[in-house]
């Protein structure tokens, strides 16, 4: 038997976001570029769906990049986007100037602990007439207290902080009340979380919509990981669509974009 096919592919769904990176790369020795080799990087990593929104080379070794990209691009892309894009500009002075390593941390409009205080807030802000159905979306909201977003995680060459909150909407717009659903999703976004080994920190649940916040693996792409949770949610139910063919998907960390802006623009 066949096994059964996504409900929600690429090019059924739309996604709005605001997904931005704090990208540093080190170098063997100090070099020194000019103002047109970044101009061209910017064009450049363009093609990638990755664009460089602001550049400093900080001391003499390092290179910090603070860029926006599209939901169909990882973290791993990212950095091999403007890497090797920026060799390929300075090939002729110098064909291995980087190191391997790097650093990659989400970036977000709200940081960590303004996105779970909101997130918390959930079922007092969407509050129910019949206090049973208050008490049971109350009931389901989920918090791993022991997952921190916060902590670097490593990766073979590098270190990386790699945050999504993603929000999806009830299909048609409809408020769900039935409680084995509710609890059938929720159980469905935690255990998928755990097969990926995705670190789910909490699941904003309420009747017409939910945010969830995870951390994830670099070389997975916000689409893929947005997806993956809808086509989960729909295969529990029967193979029927629970959310809109939308979602939200943003980045964050525990610095929101002004604080990197401001940090770049002091250097």
């Amino acid at each position: 038997m066949l096994p059964p096919q996504p409900i929600y592919t690429t090019a059924n769904t739309t996604a709005a976001y605001q997904l931005n990176w704090s990208l540093t790369l080190f170098l063997r020795h100090p070099f020194s570029f000019s103002s047109a080799c970044f101009d061209a990087l910017r064009e450049i990593t363009e093609v990638d769906s990755v664009r460089i929104l602001e550049h400093q080379q900080i001391e003499a070794r390092q290179l910090r990049f603070f860029v926006s990209t599209q939901p169909q691009v990882s973290p791993a892309e990212v950095i091999r986007s403007v890497k090797s894009r920026l060799q390929y500009l300075i090939r002729g002075e110098d064909p291995k100037l980087f190191q391997r390593n790097y650093s990659i941390c989400s970036v977000g409009d709200p940081d960590n602990d303004r996105l779970h205080a909101y997130i918390s807030k959930q079922p007092s802000r969407h509050r129910m007439a019949d206090p049973r159905v208050q008490e049971l979306m109350e009931s389901l909201q989920f918090l791993d207290e022991a997952v921190d977003l916060t902590q670097v995680r490593l990766s073979s060459y590098g270190q990386y902080l790699y945050n999504l909150h993603i929000v999806l909407e009830n299909y048609d717009h409809l408020h769900n009340v039935h409680e084995s659903h509710l609890r059938q999703l929720r159980s469905m976004i935690i255990r998928a979380c755990e097969r990926k080994q995705q670190l789910l920190a909490r699941i904003g649940l309420v009747t017409n919509h939910m945010h969830i916040l995870l951390g994830c693996g670099i070389c997975s792409s916000p689409q893929e990981v947005a997806l993956s949770l809808m086509n989960n949610m729909a295969h529990v139910m029967g193979m029927k669509a629970m959310t809109e063919f939308s979602y939200y998907v943003g980045t964050f960390g525990p610095y929101n974009r002004n604080a990197i802006r401001r940090s770049l623009a002091a250097t």
